[in-house]
């Protein structure tokens, strides 16, 4: 990061001309504008201002929230700065924008997620210097303000806000990648649905903007879907009345809080209950008959994968 950091101002001259012919000045915070409003002197702050608002509040309001964008504003352009010198475009997906349209889209979901940042949070009006001027209006003698806040800014300060966003970044993408890295290890397909609805979650937070999230969280939605469309439910115990099951995957043994639906075209009276990694299911079998294709469905229900076994039961 370079040490030489510009601090972005937002300056809007007042609209003096138009106050002088339409307004009268009735009041006034202190009575002489402060230096730094007449002679432009804002080195290291913001300078910016609310014009003919209705009341005090609502101007507070206004420069805060135009404060926090600029802020946002300024770490964007330093972000990107970054990005931009260090991107490799071969692997980038355009997706029909020019270069130059993908580095401004990158900025504005830069800026959009900066300002989010629980740093920007503390900033208060109580920090800044204030000065304001109450104007009637000279035919419809209603009140407004026109309200300006200076506001420290150190590039130190901005330091600080550009390393929280790329540590904030960081622990977002490690979080990502771990998703995927730890998916051969899991043995618990509720582990499975839980990762995913979060990874869901994560795509309705950062949206189809930011690309780089986006594609990997899609990406590993599906190898977990794909894992759980593959789970098979293995047959450990077809006895008079009693089957006792796993979940598999290629080898390994699944685990589970949830309990299969079951039916048959004979079996009655269905009981099932957890033993460790296996899942004992009774029932009664009174009206089977040996001559007939006798069978217990087992179903499992996992998001919108359905894992099935029709199993043909022993008399």
């Amino acid at each position: 990061m370079k040490k030489s950091i510009i601090i972005l101002l937002l300056t809007v001259l007042p609209l003096i001309g138009f106050a002088q012919k339409d307004y009268k000045l009735v009041e006034q915070s202190p009575k002489n504008k402060p230096s730094w409003l007449t002679n432009g002197n804002t080195f290291g702050a913001f300078l910016i201002q609310a014009n003919k608002v209705a009341s005090l509040e609502e101007a507070q309001n206004n420069v805060m929230a135009s404060l926090m964008s600029q802020v946002a504003s300024s770490i964007a352009v330093q972000v990107v700065g970054e990005i931009e010198k260090n991107i490799d475009w071969t692997v980038v997906e355009l997706e029909g924008k020019t270069q130059e349209q993908y580095l401004e889209q990158v900025k504005d979901n830069t800026t959009l997620k900066i300002v989010k940042l629980p740093a920007l949070q503390g900033f208060s009006i109580t920090k800044a210097e204030i000065y304001w001027e109450k104007y009637q209006h000279k035919k419809t003698k209603e009140y407004c303000y026109d309200y300006y806040m200076l506001y420290p800014f150190s590039s130190y300060e901005l330091e600080e806000l550009i390393a929280e966003y790329n540590a904030q970044e960081k622990a977002v993408n490690d979080k990502i990648d771990n998703f995927r890295n730890v998916l051969d290890e899991i043995e618990n397909v509720d582990v499975m649905l839980e990762n995913i609805n979060e990874m869901k979650s994560m795509i309705k937070e950062y949206g189809e903007e930011d690309a780089s999230k986006y594609n990997k969280l899609k990406n590993n939605i599906s190898l977990y879907e794909n894992l759980i469309a593959n789970i098979y439910i293995e047959v450990l115990e077809n006895a008079n009345g009693k089957l006792v099951v796993q979940l598999k995957h290629d080898e390994k043994i699944l685990k589970t809080k949830s309990l299969p639906q079951l039916k048959g075209n004979c079996a009655r009276d269905f009981t099932k209950k957890h033993n460790g990694t296996l899942i004992e299911i009774g029932f009664n079998t009174f009206d089977c008959y040996e001559q007939d294709d006798n069978y217990v469905e087992i179903k499992f229900n996992f998001g919108k994968k359905r894992v099935v076994n029709k199993v043909l039961i022993n008399l």
